[in-house]
């Protein structure tokens, strides 16, 4: 006889065992992918940003570069070619009259050449890193690409440009000059224009550029679709804003121009 209060074996056999709910599992494994997931996309966040400031740096290098190169085409090169070129003047003021007219004419085109490639030099530190841009700001350095590519291609730039433009970080300053840069680079080479029109303005928190000519135009998913082999220079500029949060948009369409706008969140320059 088996003590009161215990089951006997017969009375435990015959009791259905309660089964374990199925949906306590499922909730277990959706709990733990979830977690998983939180986990990875964390360090996707964490990674992007890691790429980005590596991205910006290296940006911000080459920014550097060109300042150097700049400077040492402005005080190198640029100083030489000023030096040779006063020599050559002098040489000729002092051979005036006592040299054959076909010697005197190969010193004077050589006194030309000199000037011309004393031209040259100080155009290209400028285009590198056009010192207005450091010394004088954004609107300033607009301007004056304008200016230089009107004398020396022919186009003619209408700049608007909003004051308050002025006011945003040093590093969206070189980002805007650089895609106007660009912008009006690809107008030469391929709009077929002696026009183009350019606008900077600041819309709440976001600084807002817009280049337009009306040119022949093309196709953008030619350009920006899969397998496109052409338009580096636009796909640079769509990387070059994506470092900065920004976004670039272009409408453009065969033989009726091409219109690139671009947005980028701005954050104030700091007062000195």
């Amino acid at each position: 006889m088996e003590p009161a209060g215990l089951e006997s074996s017969s009375e435990r056999s015959g009791r259905a065992v309660e089964p374990a709910d199925p949906m306590h599992d499922i909730v277990d494994r959706v709990r733990d992918i979830t977690r998983a997931n939180e986990r990875l996309f964390s360090r996707l966040i964490d990674g992007e940003r890691r790429f980005r400031g590596l991205a910006k740096a290296v940006w911000r290098v080459q920014e550097e570069e060109r300042r150097r190169l700049a400077r040492e085409l402005h005080d190198g090169l640029g100083q030489t070619l000023t030096a040779l070129t006063h020599q050559l003047e002098r040489l000729g003021e002092k051979l005036d009259g006592t040299v054959p007219p076909e010697l005197s004419a190969r010193l004077d085109d050589s006194v030309e050449m000199a000037r011309l490639a004393l031209n040259e030099s100080r155009e290209m530190s400028r285009l590198l890193r056009p010192p207005v841009l450091d010394d004088l700001g954004l609107v300033a350095a607009l301007s004056w690409l304008a200016r230089t590519l009107e004398q020396r291609t022919g186009l003619k730039v209408e700049l608007t440009l909003d004051p308050l433009a002025e006011r945003i970080d040093p590093d969206l300053k070189t980002l805007v000059f650089r895609l106007v840069q660009e912008a009006l680079t690809n107008v030469l080479r391929h709009a077929g224009v002696d026009r183009a029109e350019v606008e900077v303005w600041r819309s709440g928190e976001s600084l807002v550029l817009r280049v337009a000519d009306a040119g022949q135009g093309f196709e953008p998913q030619a350009i920006f679709g899969e397998g496109a082999t052409t338009g580096s220079g636009l796909r640079g500029m769509r990387d070059r804003l994506e470092l900065f949060g920004g976004r670039l948009a272009i409408a453009s369409v065969p033989g009726q121009g091409t219109v690139l706008s671009a947005a980028v969140p701005v954050a104030d320059e700091e007062s000195p």
